[in-house]
């Protein structure tokens, strides 16, 4: 059996419902790359992926698929193939394209659980929008130097009131770039209060990210924890355990501290 090596540790029928299971995993370059190849080792039966993006050079310095062989190949193909490697029974649909208005339907066919890897607010907020409509749960993990990880209920404070982003209420077609960026801002302000963050990345460099002026930085420590920790909140998901919620957790890698939201 496959997933022989995981029981003990989980039970037959924790098995079963992670074999039954069906994620969405949108954005599968960083943190989502590395959530959707726990997921897959740990027996998830069904895996949706989403990117519209190509692999860079620039991405090999944390994102788990990328290397001298895969750079120019579309993250999601390359990711199916891969996976398909390591479970040829697995069901896996691969998407190279952005989610959008026009197939986050086709996106959530079916699917239980949603893990949110994208980096783009506006495709964040029309999948929160849809999924809480379709009452499945997202995991996300959001801009911090340091590893997090957030589950939303379809039952649990919207996030756009909760920091109350400057898009909260407003219909999806009014959303425009500006509130979007706002929104952005808002988000990182919540993250960044927890811990010391400026005595790791430098408060300008967080503002040139924010105007578009630079590049995020990501370094791998970070990327694959937090992407480690949405598998495990999923498999929790799944699994009817006990998991975080929408303020989500903070793990300061550097002292070993947790901090709740």
């Amino acid at each position: 059996m496959m997933f022989e090596r995981n029981l003990g540790l989980i039970t037959e029928m924790q098995q079963a419902k992670l074999s039954e299971g069906s994620v969405l995993i949108a954005g599968v370059g960083g943190m989502g790359g590395v959530a959707a190849e726990v997921l897959v080792r740990m027996g998830v039966g069904n895996i949706t992926i989403c990117d519209f993006d190509i692999f860079e050079a620039s991405n090999c310095n944390r994102q788990l698929h990328s290397n001298s062989t895969t750079i120019g190949q579309h993250k999601a193909e390359v990711l199916k193939e891969k996976f398909l490697e390591i479970n040829n029974e697995l069901n896996i649909r691969a998407f190279n394209e952005p989610v959008q208005l026009a197939n986050v339907e086709q996106l959530l066919e079916n699917v239980d659980v949603i893990i949110n890897g994208m980096d783009d607010m506006f495709s964040s907020i029309v999948l929160e929008r849809t999924a809480r409509k379709k009452n499945i749960t997202i995991v996300d993990a959001w801009l911090t130097p340091y590893a997090s990880v957030f589950v939303m209920k379809p039952d649990s404070p919207h996030w756009e009131d909760y920091l109350e982003l400057p898009t909260a209420g407003v219909p999806i077609e009014a959303i425009t770039e500006e509130m979007c960026t706002e929104a952005v801002k808002k988000e990182v302000e919540y993250t960044f209060s927890h811990f010391s963050p400026f005595s790791i990345i430098d408060k300008d460099c967080v503002d040139d990210v924010l105007n578009g002026k630079r590049p995020r930085p990501s370094l791998a420590p970070v990327v694959w924890l937090s992407g480690t920790l949405m598998a495990n909140e999923t498999f929790k998901v799944l699994t009817d355990q006990k998991h975080t919620d929408n303020k989500g957790i903070f793990m300061d890698q550097y002292d070993y501290a947790i901090k709740k939201g």
